[in-house]
């Protein structure tokens, strides 16, 4: 496997990109959407995308080592001019700073030259296989070779390698931020589009993002049972990062069922410039990490599964210990805590968890309701989220966030921080709702008060509490965080409240006259007619 090692930059770099340019390309390639089913047009974009980051990466380092190699301050300094065009085509300069070198026929400037050609599609998928050859371990299968069989034809490849090639900013401007920005701004626009279909691979950013900081996601392994598109590995690079702290330092696993979120993931990673252990395979029956521990595991797995076959679960599975409780298999109804066992296994003595879950857990029975009275007795969960609802393209029910802990700091023993944070969010449009990094910021803070044990600062009525394990208890282990925050009473509302009132009832007391005139008046009309009306 290619060894990517972080490099010094000897050319400093800065870069500000201009705003909305995502969402100008998207209704640039958005034009040809509806002449292919969207989930097959996802990949023939995402594609091309992943092949334009390619060659802009390797133009980006090759301008990079022209500089390098003719500065007489620099270690890579060559005199001989002959010699330094042939350095600029050695692989290995390239592979150094975490850049793959393309050979020619598969860089996009050939695409781009190429692109009005009848046999386009031909050429893009055998620019394919050019790299696939060359970084097998890295790039094998992993982009969808869909141009031959598309309905597009050799115009319409050919118009989105033009839009695509127009993503030039000059090369002040890192591959990774520009192309990461459009990667993502693409996968999310794609789940929009799909709905249900979609959102199997996606999971929101404020989601990702919220989850990572929490957890304080530094060095160390990371693991995700449920990959989808690699949206929590993307927000825990961008944390290093932001950080300054070094990326390849945190070690990435991951898997899916589905094959494509496999491709979607290694894609979004090698745009991170990192590479991870991605595999394809079923967490339930077919778990391809079973002998490892990780620093942190994260997740957005599939809600109330109802199809995942917990016959197979056989009693002395090693997931269904949770401390020094063994408990039983969760029903075949409902996956969700077959999810949160396999979480806590694969955690070592000092990792921590954080995941996405639906609301239905924190309260559910039966079966579910032992398993998570053990986790709890076990002392495992230390945070628990209620988040707004209309988070995801797909499900507009309000999910929530748990944090689980292998081992507490002495101070958080027998205590669980919740947040209702249902509150929390700034409408986008009619059927989404973001959370802001003002948001964030306010959830996290009460964590990090946490963690550090200042517990008399964290109380927000209606927003935060710590509660006691006894506490919990005696709310038969439900973890809805409504019954522990309490109801925030404001003044201001309550003013607000009793001067409506009295507006309503000044509006009644006019009503109920109006009505009483308007009686008097038929009652009129009527004994005019020779009727009576009843009850005089």
């Amino acid at each position: 496997m290619t060894k990517i090692v972080k490099l010094d930059n000897f050319i400093e770099t800065s870069y500000e990109l201009p705003p909305d340019f995502e969402n100008k390309l998207w209704k640039a390639a958005d034009k040809l959407r509806k002449k292919v089913e969207v989930h097959e047009y996802k990949y023939v974009v995402l594609g091309l995308i992943f092949l334009r980051y390619l060659s802009y990466a390797f133009e980006e380092r090759k301008n990079e080592l022209k500089k390098l190699f003719s500065d007489k301050n620099s270690p890579y300094y060559i005199e001989d001019e002959e010699i330094r065009k042939e350095a600029l085509e050695d692989k290995d300069y390239y592979l150094e700073a975490g850049v793959l070198y393309i050979p020619e026929k598969a860089r996009w400037d050939y695409i781009h030259k190429n692109a009005n050609q009848p046999n386009i599609a031909e050429i893009i998928e055998n620019a394919i296989e050019i790299l696939e050859n060359e970084y097998p371990e890295e790039l094998k299968d992993v982009i969808p070779k869909v141009y031959l069989k598309s309905n597009l034809d050799s115009l319409d490849l050919s118009y989105l390698i033009n839009v695509f090639s127009e993503i030039d900013f000059g090369y002040n401007h890192k591959a990774k931020d520009i192309f990461g920005r459009i990667y993502e701004y693409f996968l999310g626009k794609f789940t929009e589009v799909e709905g249900k279909r979609g959102g199997k691979f996606y999971t929101p950013r404020c989601l990702t993002r919220l989850i990572v900081e929490i957890l304080d996601v530094k060095e160390g392994t990371i693991f995700d049972p449920a990959c989808g598109s690699g949206g929590f590995f993307v927000s825990a690079i961008e944390k290093l990062e932001r950080e300054d702290l070094d990326k390849y330092k945190l070690s990435i696993y991951g898997q899916d069922a589905d094959v494509m979120a496999w491709r979607l993931t290694k894609m979004n990673l090698v745009i991170r410039g990192v590479s991870g252990d991605i595999r394809v395979g079923d967490s339930y029956h077919d778990d391809k990490f079973f002998d490892m521990k990780f620093d942190y595991v994260v997740s957005n797995p599939p809600f109330n599964d109802s199809e995942w076959d917990s016959k197979r679960i056989k009693p002395d599975d090693p997931r269904l210990k949770v401390g020094e409780y063994r408990v039983p298999v969760p029903p075949e109804s409902n996956a969700n805590y077959m999810w949160i066992l396999h979480f806590i296994y694969h955690l070592n003595q000092n990792g921590k968890a954080g995941f996405v879950m639906a609301n239905g857990a924190l309260s559910a029975g039966g079966v579910e309701g032992k398993i998570r009275e053990a986790i709890i007795k076990a002392d495992l969960v230390y945070g628990i989220v209620s988040c707004p609802a209309k988070l995801f393209y797909n499900v507009s029910l309000p999910v929530s966030l748990w944090f689980i802990r292998k081992e507490k700091p002495e101070h958080m023993k027998g205590k669980i921080l919740f947040i209702n944070a249902k509150d929390l969010y700034k409408q986008v449009s009619r059927r989404l709702n973001v959370m802001t990094d003002e948001h964030i910021n306010k959830i996290v803070e009460k964590f990090r008060l946490f963690e550090k044990g200042e517990l008399d600062k964290i109380d927000e009525v209606g927003f935060a509490r710590v509660a006691s394990i006894e506490d919990v208890a005696k709310n038969n282990y439900v973890l809805t965080p409504g019954r522990y925050v309490g109801v925030k009473l404001d003044i201001d509302d309550r003013e607000s409240f009793e001067e409506k009132m009295r507006i309503y009832s000044e509006e009644l007391e006019r009503l109920l006259k109006e009505e009483e005139d308007l009686t008097k008046k038929v009652r009129e009309v009527f004994k005019e007619i020779g009727f009576k009306i009843w009850g005089e």
